[in-house]
């Protein structure tokens, strides 16, 4: 079983194809990374509440 660091290296690779840069663990956890988790989830509680789930 790979580890939790070794999962996120390989998708990093694969997004860095897509995004033109290797996004990685300090942008994920400062400022900004902390605001885009927030964004996605309230995007995620108002589809969630729109499909009837909540």
């Amino acid at each position: 079983m790979k580890s939790l660091r070794e999962i996120e290296e390989e998708l990093a690779k694969k997004a860095e194809q897509v995004l033109g840069f290797k996004p990685s663990s300090k942008f994920k956890r400062g400022s900004i990374g902390i605001l885009i988790y927030v964004v996605c989830g309230i995007i995620v509680f108002i589809s969630l509440r729109s499909a009837g789930v909540f």
